[in-house]
């Protein structure tokens, strides 16, 4: 099971999980840039301004103690809860940084990347952090650093997902960043992950059975609904019933 001490496994995947990102978006063309997404109001180049957004929110708050984003919303709109806070800070910034080029957000994610990477690599996992909400954390409360560097990993893992899917490529189902996915998803779940031995064995998290690598891959990044969810992976009902409630797609 994933922990402090195993938090490697999740770091290795880092910089060639941004490295497989930023080749997508070298080559892509004007209109691939702007192709619709899963997400209603982004594009792709949407949701690769949004990863960008993460990257600095959380070198900004973490790395350097800056005030974090959702706070600042928080005293503009009184009384919102965590998650508007958080979807109204992020759908401003990517509005607000909607006029950088796609050669400059290339260059600022493959920067960004590396700041990341760097930093994680150098914290402590241990050290007490912000809240994690995957993990149980209720809002105002710390969390183990490590939890916010398997979270971090899971959200790029989604998003890029989505922007494959946009151009029609099909989630990250690479072995190498897939087995890190799932091994994020059981973390977070406390079970444990069913890893096939070879590309023709099915994936599952505890008494789920999640299907074939590129199947795994979609349940796990969000692309498909609850109800596709629940014909697509098989188990005990109730099991079923909760993976398709926290990995289906709004």
């Amino acid at each position: 099971m994933l922990s402090a001490s195993s938090i490697s496994v999740v770091l290795d995947a880092y910089r060639p999980e941004r490295a497989a990102l930023l080749h997508l978006l070298d080559g892509l063309s004007v209109s691939d840039w702007a192709d619709p997404t899963e997400c209603p109001s982004y594009t792709v180049k949407g949701i690769a301004t949004h990863v960008l957004g993460d990257d600095l929110s959380l070198l900004s708050r973490q790395r350097d103690g800056s005030e974090p984003g959702t706070s600042l919303m928080a005293a503009e709109l009184t009384g919102a809860d965590f998650r508007t806070l958080l979807d109204t800070f992020n759908d401003r910034w990517v509005a607000a940084a909607g006029f950088l080029g796609a050669e400059l957000l290339t260059e600022l994610l493959r920067l960004t990347g590396e700041w990341t990477a760097t930093y994680y690599e150098h914290v402590d996992p241990d050290t007490p952090g912000e809240s994690v909400g995957l993990f149980g954390a209720s809002q105002g409360s710390g969390s183990p650093f490590w939890h916010a560097i398997a979270r971090e990993y899971l959200e790029r893992w989604i998003h890029h997902s989505q922007i494959r899917r946009a151009l029609g490529l099909g989630s990250l189902a690479d072995r190498r960043f897939l087995e890190v996915g799932i091994e994020v998803a059981a973390a977070i779940g406390r079970i444990e992950p069913g890893i096939p031995m070879n590309q023709d064995g099915a994936w599952s998290l505890g008494p789920v059975v999640l299907g074939s690598a590129q199947q795994a891959a979609d349940i796990l990044t969000r692309g498909h609904t609850a109800a596709e969810v629940k014909r697509l992976a098989a188990g005990p009902a109730d099991a079923v019933a909760l993976m398709a409630a926290v990995a289906g797609r709004p």
